[in-house]
């Protein structure tokens, strides 16, 4: 494809509802009327629920926040909105553009989720009216506010700043590397997709050999290495599978174990068993094979359940902290806080959640175009190899990469941070020895998991960029993907006096004791 000349506008038309220019000045009498309504009633509500004591009650702090919300959403679109009837050129600059397309997302998606919050609200007041004020605290409502706020900000920095990308890419493609800069990359704004043309740096090159399988290079290419590290894997895998199914069935079984954090330890099992399933069998069979190839759509389902099953285990252990944080900080609620339902919540959030993820994340890599090379430097398939493949501009699969990965570490680490912040100040706080040291076997487990697990991520993305390479990548790996699913069961086990106990009663006696699980 030649090159092409684009050009760049330096501000954007908008259409308007009408472009009949009769109706301008009855639109704009009418969306005045609408606007100050607006404004009166949602100002009035937020200053209402703020002043009155009689409304100081979680309800009306949701109302509160949805009113400025509101509020904050038709101030966004009006006043440009109504200048627009009436003057003759209805123009909005570069930078306007931008900016209220930010504002707008910000506010939409905050209004969705406050909208769940408050469903929640009415939930708990109905269903559970004894313990609503216990349940729905304050807390637990700046909780429910907070989240949709940081997460709308999230998310609305991220969908206008691959717009801009896009923006740049299509109109100034000569000038793309130096505009997206590293530093301006994660400021800039714009509204996606102008120009129905993509320049021909976007595009797979022309007369090219489009991939139909791909090579994994594995843990090793040395052929003497291979039948020993095919048994050394097969003994992980084999170790991996017998502690996780032990540890769901005993959890599921035992009457003394239908409690919330052994319902956790159960779902952490399921995934650490999937997560390792996912890869070692395929490993396994490329160490006894000349041609470790697999097709692109078993690659495609591989990384796609690889994602799944690592997403879900990062906000697994952030579930299971704030478990141990209201079982130490709050125990005489605890059966109350973390009931059954919560239980379940809690978890199938995690499941949609990182579903959702593996899905938006495996389609983004999977939209490029793949050509010519197929070697891939893993031993499964991973985004980051897999990208390094690509023959087309893969800037936007790794901004979404990128960002998701930030955002999970980031709102899981801080949950984990401050349930054990919380925790370490309620032991100090017990008087006992005898106190303390039973408070901290409670969590000891999951301390352990959780800095195992933590503490291999954070080596794989902090490490300084001139020391990275994909074969560092490739053992870091190694060990969250295998080794970790096998310790994770000795970790519950061996320290765990309860899961002990009830292995002892199952290995004597079949029938005493056992029941259908509650939880």
């Amino acid at each position: 494809m030649g090159q092409q000349n684009f050009t760049v506008p330096a501000e954007l038309i908008l259409a308007g509802v009408t472009s009949q220019s009769e109706l301008q000045l009855p639109l704009f009498g009418v969306f005045l009327i609408i606007y100050l309504v607006t404004v009166l009633g949602n100002l009035g509500m937020v200053i209402l629920t703020k002043l009155d004591s009689h409304l100081q009650t979680p309800m009306y702090f949701f109302i509160r926040h949805l009113a400025f919300i509101d509020l904050g959403n038709s101030t966004v679109i009006y006043p440009k909105m109504m200048v627009s009837f009436i003057v003759d050129q209805n123009t909005i600059s570069y930078c306007a553009c931008a900016t209220q397309m930010a504002f707008f997302l910000f506010f939409i998606i905050s209004e969705l989720f406050l909208l769940s919050a408050m469903a929640y609200d009415r939930y708990v007041a109905i269903c559970n009216p004894l313990l609503y004020n216990v349940i729905m605290s304050q807390k637990l409502c700046l909780v429910l506010v907070g989240i949709p706020y940081v997460y709308s900000t999230f998310q609305s920095v991220l969908i206008t700043t691959m717009a801009y990308d896009r923006y740049v890419a299509i109109c100034k493609p000569l000038l793309y590397v130096v505009i997206m800069g590293e530093k301006v990359r994660w400021v800039l704004v714009i509204t996606p997709y102008l120009y129905n043309e993509f320049p021909s740096s976007y595009m797979a090159p022309e007369n090219s050999t489009w991939v139909t399988e791909f090579i994994l290079t594995g843990v090793s290419d040395k052929p003497e290495l291979q039948v020993p590290l095919f048994l050394v894997f097969l003994v992980i895998y084999g170790l991996t599978v017998a502690g996780n199914v032990g540890i769901i069935t005993l959890t599921s079984i035992d009457s003394r174990l239908q409690t919330p954090m052994y319902f956790f330890l159960r779902h952490l099992a399921i995934i650490n068993l999937g997560d390792s399933t996912v890869i070692a069998p395929k490993m396994l069979v490329n160490f006894l094979v000349k041609k470790k190839t697999t097709s692109y759509y078993e690659c495609a389902t591989q990384l796609g359940g690889f994602l799944v099953f690592i997403v879900a285990e990062i906000f697994m252990l952030a579930v299971m902290a704030y478990d141990r944080y209201v079982a130490i900080c709050n125990p005489l609620m605890y059966m109350v806080v973390v009931s059954q339902r919560i239980c379940f919540l809690l978890v199938a959030l995690t499941y949609l959640y990182s579903f959702s993820t593996a899905l938006v994340v495996s389609s983004c890599v999977f939209s490029m175009s793949y050509c010519s090379s197929n070697v891939i430097n893993h031993f499964y398939c991973d985004n980051v190899p897999l990208l390094a493949l690509s023959c087309s501009n893969t800037y936007f699969p790794e901004t979404v990469v990128f960002i998701s990965a930030a955002m999970n570490l980031f709102f899981s680490m801080t949950i984990v941070l401050i349930s054990y912040f919380n925790i370490v100040l309620s032991i100090l706080r017990i008087r006992s020895s005898e106190g303390r040291k039973k408070a901290f076997s409670t969590c000891a487990s999951h301390m352990t998991a959780v800095t195992v697990f933590y503490g291999t991520l954070l080596f794989m993305y902090l490490q300084p960029q001139t020391n990275h390479s994909l074969d560092t990548d490739k053992m870091a790996s190694v060990f969250y993907t295998l080794v970790i699913p096998m310790l994770n069961p000795m970790i519950y086990s061996l320290r765990n006096k309860d899961v002990k106990a009830a292995l002892k009663r199952c290995m004597t006696n079949s029938c005493y004791s056992f029941k259908p699980m509650k939880f």
